[in-house]
């Protein structure tokens, strides 16, 4: 198959694990407009499907995400800009409300809105190859995709607005020193090492998961709305056969296994 025969996001099942790569290698993944609709379709698959208890999000040819893609903007249209910045962020939207964990994969760059799509994600895993920048403003723009919101999470505000105005760019193993991404794999095994955390996600009770990303999603809140969050969610967890499965499983001395119910 050719690379223009090919799919924009290609979707592959390893067990309970959905990998979700961005295939416009040519382009660097940027976020064509056939990109952001062909992951926003993939996104609402897997939110629905209840055999799939883990994501990893990924790019081809050795690059997460470039960004927008400026060649195929029209700044000469600004509603038409606003509708396609509004799709790209329904793909923050979607990775932070999923019921299940996203693992994102980055190997090569994560620029621009490609930085905030990985931020998105509940894990990052990078290698020393891997690159990430606050682009936005080497072309005029400010943040989107929420990274104004995700960045400032992982590190100091000071920080932040150091990132984001200076546009420096951060290798792999610097990136894991400041907690801007969690695990750092040798070059070459980025997306064997994303599998290996994913596995152990899946295997974690998904109601919980989805409680925790629920609420963590709504950050920053008071401890009120936390605890008032806590109780609507375990009210209900408590009740699954889940906790019930574990439960059991607690006082026989052995691991649960979690069923999604």
């Amino acid at each position: 198959m050719t690379e223009a025969a090919s799919p924009p996001v290609m979707v592959e099942r390893d067990g309970a694990v959905a990998l979700v790569h961005l295939n416009l290698p040519a382009k660097r993944n940027a976020l064509t407009a056939a990109l952001v609709t062909a992951l926003t379709s993939a996104l609402d698959g897997l939110a629905s499907d209840r055999s799939v208890r883990a994501v990893i999000l990924t790019g081809a040819g050795g690059a997460f995400c470039a960004g927008g893609d400026l060649g195929g903007m029209d700044a000469s249209d600004p509603l038409a800009a606003t509708a396609m910045l509004r799709a790209c962020q329904g793909i923050v939207r979607r990775i932070a409300t999923l019921p299940q964990p996203v693992v994102a994969a980055v190997e090569g760059a994560a620029f621009g809105a490609g930085f905030s799509i990985a931020l998105a994600c509940d894990l990052v895993v990078v290698a020393p190859s891997s690159r990430f920048c606050a682009a936005f403003g080497k072309v005029g723009l400010m943040p989107d995709l929420g990274l104004l919101w995700s960045l400032p999470q992982r590190v100091s505000l000071g920080r932040a607005r150091e990132l984001l105005m200076l546009c420096d760019v951060l290798g792999g193993e610097a990136a894991v020193a400041e907690r801007i991404a969690d695990v750092l794999a040798p070059d070459g095994q980025v997306l064997s090492t994303a599998l290996s955390r994913a596995q152990r996600l899946a295997e974690a009770a998904p109601g919980a998961v989805a409680a925790i990303k629920r609420v963590l999603a709504a950050a920053p809140q008071s401890l009120e709305d936390v605890l008032r969050a806590e109780e609507v969610g375990q009210a209900l967890l408590i009740t699954t056969a889940d906790h019930g499965a574990a439960r059991t499983a607690f006082f026989e001395k052995r691991a649960a296994l979690f069923e999604g119910r």
